[in-house]
Parts: C-alpha cells; sequence; structure tokens
C-alpha cells in the first residue's frame, strides 16, 4: 500500500510547488488551479502561435493537450516557433510529433498528443471532440472557417489567434453567447488577396505575444471566469504597441448559416480538392468556395520571395525547390513533389492566406 501511494504524494507534491504561483494569484487559487488540470484542450496549428499556446498551456498545468498539424519543422520556422529546434528541421521532423515530445519534457504531468493529419470536413468533429476547448492557430481561412464549424456543432468554445506582419488578432466565440468567425467572415476571400507571412513575414516576437493572450483567456474559461468579448487586434512596430477592441456588444449574426440555422458549411463540403497528377510529379490543390484570384496582389507578394511569370490566364511561381502555377479559375498545379501534404502547406503559405 506503502509503495503505491508514494508516487501519487510525489506528484501531488510536485505538482503544487510548480503551480505555487499561479495558486497564491487570488483570481486562481487551489481551486481554480485544480480546474486547470482537469481542463482540456485541442490546438489547431503548432505553427508560431500555435506552438508557442501548446507551450504556455503545459506550463499552465493544463491537464490535456491534443495538437494537430500536417506540417513539418522547417530552418525558418526556428526564429518564432517555439518547442522547435535545429535537430527537428534537421530531421525534418512532423510539427505535431516534435511538440509532443518536447511538451512531454516541459510538463510530464499534461497528456499531451501530437496528432499528424490535414484537419478536414470528414475528420475534424472526430478529432476535436471530448475536449473543453478549441484553440486555432491555422495559416489559412478554409481551416480557420472548419475549426469554427467544427467547434460549434460540438458547443465547444474556440479561440481564434492570428497573426501577421506587426498585428495580431484574438477573439474568442462562446455557442449560444457571441459571434462564430463565421458572423466575421462570410465568405473566403480570394485567392492570392490576403497576405502570409511567407510572403509579408513577421514580427518574431509577435506570435508568443498573440499566443499568451489567447491562453490567458483559455485559463479564465477554465476556471470559470466569463472570457473578454469582441475582437482584440494588436499592432506592434511602427507606432508602439497598440491595442483596440471592436465589435464587444456584437452578438450572432441573424443570417450566419451556423448561429441563426444551426448549419456548418465547412462540414458539409469536401474542402479543397488534391489531386497528385500522374506521371508529373505534380499535386493539384482546388480549394473550394474561392471567387477569381487576385493576380495583381498574389504578383505583388510573390516577387518579392521568388521569380514570378504570369499571362491573363495564369500567375506562375518558383521557390523552394518548386513551381506554383495559380489558375484563374483557382486550381494551384504544384510541381516538383508528389507529396500532397507539401504541396497543400505550400498553397497556404504562398497563395491561400
Amino acid at each position: 500500500m506503502t509503495a503505491r501511494s508514494t508516487p501519487s504524494l510525489s506528484l501531488a507534491g510536485r505538482d503544487e510547488d510548480r503551480h505555487s504561483r499561479s495558486v497564491l494569484f487570488p483570481g486562481i487559487g487551489p481551486g481554480g488551479q485544480e480546474k486547470i488540470r482537469r481542463f482540456s484542450m485541442a490546438i489547431v496549428g503548432v505553427g508560431a502561435v500555435g506552438a508557442a499556446a501548446a507551450e504556455l498551456s503545459a506550463r499552465a498545468g493544463v491537464g490535456r493537450l491534443t495538437v494537430i498539424d500536417r506540417d513539418v519543422v522547417e530552418e525558418s520556422n526556428l526564429s518564432r516557433q517555439l518547442l522547435f529546434d535545429a535537430a527537428d528541421a534537421e530531421a525534418v521532423a512532423p510539427k505535431a510529433s516534435a511538440a509532443q515530445k518536447r511538451l512531454g519534457e516541459i510538463a510530464p504531468d499534461t497528456a499531451t498528443r501530437g496528432v499528424v493529419a490535414d484537419l478536414t470536413s470528414s475528420n475534424a468533429r472526430g478529432v476535436l471532440a471530448g475536449h473543453d476547448l478549441v484553440l486555432d492557430g491555422s495559416d489559412n481561412f478554409e481551416t480557420r472557417l472548419l475549426v469554427s464549424d467544427a467547434a460549434r456543432s460540438l458547443d465547444l468554445p474556440s479561440i481564434y489567434a492570428a497573426c501577421l506582419g506587426e498585428q495580431g488578432l484574438l477573439t474568442v466565440s462562446m455557442p449560444g453567447a457571441t459571434p462564430c468567425l463565421r458572423c466575421y467572415l462570410e465568405d473566403l476571400p480570394p485567392a492570392g488577396s490576403a497576405p502570409t507571412c511567407d510572403t509579408a513575414g513577421i514580427v518574431p516576437t509577435l506570435p508568443a505575444l498573440v499566443a499568451s493572450l489567447a491562453v490567458t483567456e483559455a485559463l479564465r474559461i477554465a476556471t470559470g471566469v466569463d472570457p473578454s468579448r469582441g475582437v482584440l487586434t494588436l499592432s506592434v512596430w511602427r507606432d508602439g504597441f497598440r491595442s483596440a477592441r471592436s465589435f464587444e456588444e456584437a452578438g450572432p449574426r441573424a443570417d450566419c448559416p451556423v448561429c441563426a440555422r444551426t448549419s456548418f458549411p465547412a462540414l458539409e463540403s469536401e474542402g479543397s480538392e488534391i489531386v497528385k497528377l500522374c506521371g508529373r510529379r505534380s499535386v493539384q490543390v482546388a480549394p473550394s468556395g474561392r471567387d477569381r484570384p487576385d493576380f495583381d496582389l498574389l504578383e505583388e507578394r510573390l516577387a518579392r520571395v521568388a521569380r514570378v511569370r504570369r499571362s491573363p490566364q495564369l500567375l506562375n511561381a518558383d521557390l523552394e525547390g518548386v513551381s506554383l502555377t495559380v489558375f484563374s479559375d483557382g486550381r494551384c498545379v504544384v510541381r516538383g513533389t508528389e507529396d500532397p501534404g507539401r504541396a497543400r502547406s505550400l498553397y497556404d503559405r504562398y497563395v491561400g492566406g
């Protein structure tokens, strides 16, 4: 009996010591820390925001974390994506697997699971079900709407956190009380119309700041405190640190298909169609719900990082050892790879926004 009880006592002592400063804070206290220990989160996207959010959540004592990402660690990730190191980039390690390993070292008492997968309409509910909250750190609008729709269908709170250049964005969605992401973003923007980190860059310290605010909101929810309302925007460079909050009084949109009709468009569609082109070492990515690409904006952005050629029907860019050809109907053929995951990742990073 004594031998069996010893690990439990040791674990309790270690946990109490580790989170002693949080327990001292009146807003959390012993009861709040216990609620955090019993809380579970799914983090979609283990990029700059998602990796920082995962580490902060584990260090704060969140009891169970699932991290989902389809991509691998690259050298260019290391300047801003916590959890990863040069060995991960050298090994081309899947981000979700590398994150699971590192989080296990940082917070062994947190049950962490890495899911190496592309979140789709067919698997989103299954992957996200069973958690208390979903934190969206994904890198494209299609996935963001999918996460929002899936979380609402499961009646789960969700947090949307993103950053680009010098600007950060954060909003908390509570079913039945606040707008969902689709209330703010009715339609997907045309391909090429929105900049990405790979074309516009980013202040390297910004993702950790946005992640910190997002996880703070998650901890508030975990301990039973109402989260902040509205959309928080941050700017951190040209004019110093500035923040603003909008839509604080907004409720769900009356014509939102999710909030008003309990319909979930992203779960009812197939999303991007990804097809390997036989014999051509190419993959075609054909996103759903896209208008004609904005070739002017796309050319302007890609010209900073790639050799670009353009005609009325298409735009072509050579980068990272592959060739991306974007057609006027929104399709993109990625030549130089047979890996659908890499093709989709390159599309999202350079074209999709």
